[in-house]
């Protein structure tokens, strides 16, 4: 048996999911709104390497923001209310949520910003280094976002480990460490992406002089340096996978596993992609290949699966000190 499941932080989830949303995306349009008036008409809706390159109604300038940014806020609100049982789910959830809002909202407000008072659409300067600083802040506000989520409250696993659970070999009093470093690429080929990932970036700037490129490739580069290869481990506090800059770190007590075996994985059907990933239901996923993966059901109803190789040994070492951690008193059935 275990815990019954939780939806921990439901106050965080409200607050930082729906009401900061809401209110980053009501002041932004109220800005926008205000400053309406002294946009001229028609006005410019997009902006090429050489200035205003398409102009439009002041409808056709704000029409597309604002449905972005009303869908985004109804999607993300859902999210953030029914998701969240899991501390990663949860954490990417609320700063998504935050940063979504802040970006949207901000991009509205710099595209009317550098047009206000303008004596035509031509005139108006470019919101190039607007939208940069807005990226900046959507990110920034989005990792605090995501850092005051909360963590999970502590949930041990009730009741002996299941009879057919597997568990390794391991006399008691002794200890053991597995340790597995899982790759996508290979370093060879990681790096090689990364670094035409950094030279691209600085040539599309040298090319059209915005900042831009390097705004958007930049944080592509470094999650791909990141995620692409994961060390896993279980040792006797329970598993832990790092990026491979130590950072994202995912990790579940040995006190909370209800039981671990080997599954298979399928990275799109299952979870849309590859990475550090959550799906529908909730599991969350160090998925970095197809096939063979550690399944691990916690408790609370959580659930976590680690594509790895050799994954038979580690689900058994991690029965093993699962089954330790519930300590003399509870007995296999």
């Amino acid at each position: 048996m275990t815990s019954r499941p939780l939806l921990p932080h439901r106050r965080r989830a409200w607050l930082l999911g729906v009401v900061v949303p809401v209110l980053v995306t009501a002041a932004a349009w109220a800005v926008v709104v205000a400053l309406l008036p002294r946009v001229p008409e028609p006005a410019a809706i997009h902006w090429g390497t050489s200035g205003v390159d398409r102009t439009g109604s002041v409808a056709e300038l704000v029409a597309p923001s604002a449905v972005i940014s009303g869908v985004s806020l109804v999607v993300m609100a859902l999210c953030s209310v029914l998701t969240g049982r899991q501390a990663l789910t949860r954490r990417m959830t609320l700063g998504l949520a935050v940063a979504l809002a802040t970006m949207f909202g901000g991009i509205a407000v710099a595209t009317v910003a550098v047009q206000v008072d303008a004596p035509t659409a031509s005139d108006s300067t470019s919101p190039e280094w607007w939208i940069v600083a807005v990226v900046a802040v959507a990110l920034t506000l989005g990792a605090a976002a995501g850092a005051l989520a909360g963590a999970d409250p502590a949930q041990p696993a009730d009741g002996a480990l299941p009879p057919d659970a597997a568990t390794a070999s391991l006399p008691q009093g002794q200890r053991a460490v597995w340790l597995r470093t899982v790759t996508a690429l290979g370093p060879t080929l990681t790096w090689v992406l990364v670094v035409g990932g950094a030279v691209l970036a600085v040539g599309l700037w040298l090319l059209t002089r915005s900042a831009v490129p390097v705004v958007v490739l930049a944080p592509v580069v470094v999650l791909m340096l990141a995620m692409t290869t994961w060390q896993v481990q279980v040792d006797p506090r329970g598993l832990t996978a790092r990026g491979n800059l130590g950072w994202p770190r995912v990790h579940v007590p040995a006190a909370e596993v209800a039981r671990a075996d080997v599954g298979r994985v399928r990275p799109f059907p299952e979870f849309g992609g590859w990475g550090l990933r959550t799906n529908v239901a909730g599991t969350v996923g160090v998925v970095v290949r197809a096939g063979e993966a550690i399944a691990v059901e916690r408790s609370g109803g959580r659930r976590l699966v680690v594509t790895v190789d050799d994954a038979a040994t580690g689900a058994a070492l991690l029965n093993t000190y699962a089954e330790r951690s519930r300590g003399a008193a509870v007995t296999r059935d």
